[in-house]
């Protein structure tokens, strides 16, 4: 199943759901991005979500303000469904996510 993002601009108002494809798929304040989010405190190209062999992952590209993941603050993380990621004002909340990571140790 391919990952799908709801991008929330308050508590309860969803202004996209996403379907993310395989390779990269940039948001920020520009309108060269995949997804604009128009606000000042989201920098022109702030950063991207990546998805490749069943793992969907954020990446900051060097914003201002900065990504948070489920409130800590981050460069780059793999994102599981149910996970948060705050940009700017704008609440990104991962439907559907990386598949569950396997134990290499099982048998």
């Amino acid at each position: 199943m391919l990952p799908e993002v709801l991008i929330f601009i308050t508590h309860r108002v969803v202004l996209h759901s996403l379907i993310l494809e395989s390779g990269y798929t940039t948001f920020g304040r520009g309108a060269g991005n995949a997804i604009c989010l128009d606000n000042p405190a989201v920098s022109r190209d702030h950063g991207a979500f990546h998805y490749r062999a069943g793992v969907l992952s954020v990446v900051d590209h060097h914003s201002t303000n900065g990504i948070f993941v489920n409130g800590m603050r981050t460069r780059r993380k793999v994102l599981y469904t149910g996970d948060y990621v705050l940009v700017g004002c704008y609440k990104v909340f991962v439907k559907h996510g990386s598949e569950q990571p396997r134990n290499a140790f099982a048998g």
